[in-house]
Parts: C-alpha cells; sequence; structure tokens
C-alpha cells in the first residue's frame, strides 16, 4: 500500500491548472485566502512574493514555489510596489497571455515576467495531518530544483507541455501537475531531519510506515494497538510512543479517523447502503458507525451524503449557467 497515493486519493486531490502569463511591469496581483494551495513556476524574469504577514519571497526563473495553507498573498515585479489588483482583473484583461500594466505605461527596462499557476484543492471537511504539517511556503530554489533531475525531468515536460499546444495536452498537464505536488513533497521531505515532518515524515521509519500501510490497506480489520505492535515487531509501549510521536496522534484515533475519511468518500461517490459502508470501515453495527461519524464530522452519514450531493448538483448547475451567460 502506497500510503500517500491512498490518502491524496481519498482527500479528492483537484488540480486547476491556471496556465502560464507574461507580466508586463509594473505589475502586482493580489490573491485573497482560499481553501486550497497553490503553486507557482517562474519561466521568464523575476518577480516577489509577498506572505500575508509581510514576508517577502524573491521567485527566479527555475524556482517553484507551494503555498499549502492557501493564505492571501501578492505577485508583483517590484518588492515596493504599492497598487495591486485582483489576481482575476489581471488575467481578465490580458491580451493573450500577455497581461499589460494597469495603467497602460510599461516599464521596458523591467524584464516582464512570465509566470505559471495552478492549485490544488482537497475535500473541504479534511484533517488529514499532511494537510496541516506543511509549511506555509515551501520555496524550493532553481539551484536545488536543477540538481533534482527527476523533478526538472517532469518540470521541463510541464513547460513542453503547456507551450507546445499539442494534442492531448489538456488532458496531460493537470495530470503532471498532480505529480509536481508529490514531487514537492519528496524534495521539502529531504530536507528535513529525522523524526520531524509530521506524518510525512513517519513514513521514513520502517516499522511505522508499515504499520500505516496496514492500517490504509485493511482498515476494516479490528485493530488494536496490541495487534499493530506485533505486526511490526514491536512491543506495545514502544510501538505506542514511537507512533505518537511520528504521527502526531494515538494509533487508534489515527484507524479512526482514517475510517472516517474513507466512508466520508464512500458516501460522497457511492451509492451503497450506509450498512455496507459500516462494515467496509470495520463497524459491526450501523449505530455505532453513525455516532462514530457523527463525532468526527458533527452530521449523521446519511445526512453528510445528502448535503453534499445538493452542494455537488448546485454547483453544477452554476458552472453551467456560467458557462451559458
Amino acid at each position: 500500500m502506497d500510503v500517500l497515493s491512498n490518502v491524496l486519493n481519498v482527500t479528492n486531490l483537484a488540480t486547476h491548472v491556471l496556465g502560464s502569463h507574461e507580466f508586463v511591469a509594473p505589475w502586482g496581483v493580489h490573491i485573497d485566502a482560499q481553501p486550497h494551495a497553490a503553486v507557482y513556476m517562474p519561466k521568464r524574469g523575476t518577480c516577489w512574493l509577498r506572505r500575508s504577514n509581510g514576508e517577502l519571497v524573491r521567485l527566479n526563473v527555475g524556482d517553484v514555489v507551494l503555498l499549502g495553507a492557501g493564505e492571501a498573498h501578492s505577485l508583483s515585479s517590484d518588492r515596493e510596489i504599492r497598487h495591486l489588483e485582483p489576481y482575476e482583473e489581471a488575467v481578465a484583461r490580458s491580451q493573450g497571455n500577455l497581461v499589460p500594466p494597469r495603467d497602460g505605461r510599461a516599464d521596458l527596462a523591467v524584464e516582464p515576467t512570465v509566470l505559471q499557476c495552478a492549485t490544488y484543492k482537497f475535500s473541504h471537511e479534511t484533517t488529514h495531518p499532511l494537510l496541516s504539517l506543511l509549511p506555509p511556503v515551501i520555496h524550493l530554489p532553481a539551484d536545488q530544483t536543477y540538481s533534482d533531475s527527476e523533478l526538472q525531468s517532469l518540470l521541463r515536460l510541464i513547460g513542453q507541455e503547456t507551450g507546445g499546444r499539442e494534442a492531448g495536452s489538456e488532458l496531460v498537464v493537470p495530470k503532471l501537475i498532480d505529480a509536481l505536488f508529490v514531487y514537492i513533497l519528496r524534495a521539502w521531505l529531504r530536507d528535513q531531519p529525522e523524526g520531524s515532518a509530521g506524518w510525512l515524515g513517519a513514513l521514513r521509519d520502517p516499522q511505522i510506515r508499515k504499520a500505516l500501510a496496514q492500517i490504509h490497506e485493511r482498515p476494516q480489520a479490528p485493530w488494536t494497538v496490541e495487534s499493530l505492535a506485533r505486526s511490526v515487531a514491536m512491543s506495545r509501549a514502544a510501538f505506542a510512543k514511537r507512533f505518537t510521536d511520528l504521527v502526531g496522534e494515538p494509533p487508534l484515533a489515527y484507524v479512526t479517523r482514517w475510517r472516517m475519511d474513507l466512508a466520508a468518500k464512500l458516501l460522497r461517490e457511492s451509492v451503497e447502503p450506509v450498512a455496507r459502508i459500516a462494515g467496509r470501515v470495520g463497524y459491526v453495527s450501523e449505530t455505532a458507525f453513525a455516532k462514530a461519524f457523527r463525532r468526527k464530522r458533527n452530521v449523521a452519514p446519511g445526512q453528510y451524503r445528502y448535503g453534499r450531493r445538493r452542494t455537488e448538483i448546485a454547483a453544477k448547475v452554476l458552472a453551467k449557467d456560467e458557462a451559458t451567460a
């Protein structure tokens, strides 16, 4: 069981490619706080990323930056630029991929910035530690991306697919951006000391990784701390402590939360009866499952399913109305 892939699948990683735009100086755009992560890749020129706390990060060609927390931020040609416009408005007035200055007066002494952007959205109710342990900003400078041959190959392929307009690129590019998320996590994890990085770092510990894999592969099994410890050849006390220290929560708390995450996905995406879903995630009694689900999600399974379906239908109707407007 590939635990990371399983988590990303269950938490519904959804990629939206915003495209590549050429911003002509002076320019500055603001992005409001959003319930998703964002990734930026400068392809030409430089720009400044300003976080909501005022921290500045200079982005150069070859850099990759991931904002995992969805916090408000801005991007600009100058670190001191004061007049920012919403990102959507800037892109809306673009001429093809070219975004001219807001006042029309270009600074020809400054090289335009070509910026490739995408977002990652997860199930809004997800609380998996993968999403909470990431720092607000993961900045991979160019020297790091160039020295990582696999990451560099992926970035080169993304550039080719987005710039070449070859047949099938609209299908291929989102999948490549999906892969980029995993490659960014790998690169960030390599720089973290052993025993750190929470749940993701726990995957580097052979015994805890094996325990997590078993939980994800057989969530319906009657797991106890003793049975998990025995399966990885550890004492109960030593296993419980190491698991809690690395993952950030006790073994059985993790088991319960993962079962509820999986049950939520099944409720969203299948028409299986609640009783059958209960059995698939380890509950003999539908009543016991419903109580556990309500404790974690603050709503009964049936209400959760109905509410999600109603939201999805409303979103589809809205998207259709916008497309025909």
